[in-house]
């Protein structure tokens, strides 16, 4: 099935170009480096409390058991839950503001590129689609390079943590877990490759739309 481009050719509608690389989207994440560099730290501070508020909740129940002093172990409980806070806060602000700058440089880049194309190769593409994925895909951009990378780096070290206390405290119940962990990811590794199919899909139809709308 064809559509009409920009001139009014016939193009074709399924789009069989290069494929982007993670490579090519590293310069997105170094001109925003010392931002993201902030939120791994504090995605790290976090993670080290997630992982020492369930250590520090266990010395109270000791000491309740044992009718030790409370005080010292309470206050401590309650600094690491605010410094938790603080940076969860704080690095969701970062990486906020570091996903709009990823955004704001994809889009001028790309903008940048149409504008000095030659004629002829909007007269191979829909200048709708064109416009589209300006807007919509580059705004995938933010979850993918900042987000998903920082909730990565937090995500490590508290399940490296985790493992090492579990195996510590119960090598039998550490195997279950991860047991359960293996067949989770088996589920998710072939749920996400739907999930990609279908997001792919979805931003056809949007270039699809905007292409439509251009022509009418």
């Amino acid at each position: 099935m064809s559509m009409q481009g920009g001139r009014g050719r016939p193009v074709s509608k399924k789009d069989d170009g290069p494929k982007a690389k993670f490579s090519q989207l590293v310069p997105y994440l170094k001109e925003h480096k010392g931002a993201l560099s902030l939120a791994v730290l504090l995605s790290l501070v976090g993670a080290g409390t997630s992982l020492a508020q369930p250590l520090v909740v266990g010395n109270i129940i000791t000491a309740v058991q044992k009718h030790q002093d409370l005080g010292v172990i309470i206050f401590a409980l309650i600094g690491i839950t605010v410094g938790s806070t603080v940076a969860s806060g704080l690095m969701y602000f970062v990486l906020a503001k570091a996903g709009e700058g990823v955004v704001l440089s994809a889009r001028q880049k790309l903008a940048h590129r149409l504008l000095r194309l030659p004629i002829k190769e909007y007269d191979l593409r829909r200048t709708g689609d064109l416009v589209s994925r300006v807007g919509s895909d580059t705004t995938l951009l933010r979850a993918a390079l900042t987000q998903g990378l920082i909730d990565a780096a937090g995500g490590v070290i508290i399940f490296a943590g985790s493992v090492i206390a579990m195996a510590i405290i119960d090598p039998l119940l550490l195997g279950l877990t991860l047991l359960m962990i293996s067949v989770a990811v088996a589920s998710i590794g072939f749920t996400a490759r739907r999930i990609r199919s279908a997001t792919t899909k979805a931003q056809s139809r949007v270039g699809d739309m905007a292409a439509s709308v251009e022509r009418a």
